[in-house]
């Protein structure tokens, strides 16, 4: 008799141990094959629920942004709605290791283009909307003029921040992207009433990002 297994529980198995692989050997490594044996299992373990490398990466893409997300809305518990915003940029920049492995993931997963399949394209163009989103919710709480607009901005300065850690990580340190994109939250802010944000590492709280 076959024996039933849940699909999401295997997914999500299937995701960490894709997780574990980058991780430890780098975006390189990771294989069906690979996967498989970091879950003591065959080949056909992974390709009944992920019929493709491309759908491997989708996959562990998919697990770790929900697991960043979970982290992140648990963080900002109590946070006031005028400081999410930069809370929330300081945590996008953030280089720990789950950090880096996701934006690994996403830079390969786009980096696929028409080599994936058009379901999974869709999903991360999905995923990339949803961020944008969630960019111009934190927005409007903390009152910044020109939502759009500004939610837009920030889309793009994250995203080029975390495509130059991986282009130059030495270059682009946590702190430096975090200095930078606390920057574009004050000038989108406007001269009068834009917050004033310390500087990362215990700099002087008075000093102005634009100082």
């Amino acid at each position: 008799m076959p024996i039933e297994v849940d699909a999401k529980r295997r997914l999500d198995e299937i995701a960490a141990a894709t997780v574990e692989v980058a991780r430890e050997r780098g975006l390189r490594s990771v294989t069906i094959r690979a996967v498989a044996e970091r879950l003591g299992g065959s080949t056909a373990m992974i390709t009944n629920y992920v019929p493709s490398r491309a759908g491997l990466m989708i996959n562990a893409l998919r697990h770790a942004e929900g697991e960043w997300r979970r982290a992140a809305e648990e963080e900002l518990k109590g946070v006031p709605d005028a400081e999410r915003l930069p809370a929330l940029v300081r945590r996008m920049c953030a280089d720990t290791g789950g950090d880096v492995v996701m934006r690994r993931l996403l830079m390969e997963t786009v980096s696929a283009g028409p080599a994936a399949d058009g379901r999974d394209a869709e999903e991360v163009g999905a995923m990339a909307r949803a961020h944008r989103e969630s960019l111009g919710g934190f927005v409007a709480a903390a009152g910044l003029p020109g939502r759009e607009i500004a939610a837009d901005l920030l889309h793009l300065v994250l995203r080029g921040y975390w495509l130059s850690t991986l282009e130059d990580p030495q270059g682009w340190p946590a702190e430096r992207g975090t200095r930078a994109a606390l920057a574009a939250v004050e000038l989108l802010g406007g001269a009068d009433g834009a917050p004033t944000v310390p500087a990362p590492g215990g700099a002087d709280p008075e000093e102005r990002v634009l100082a």
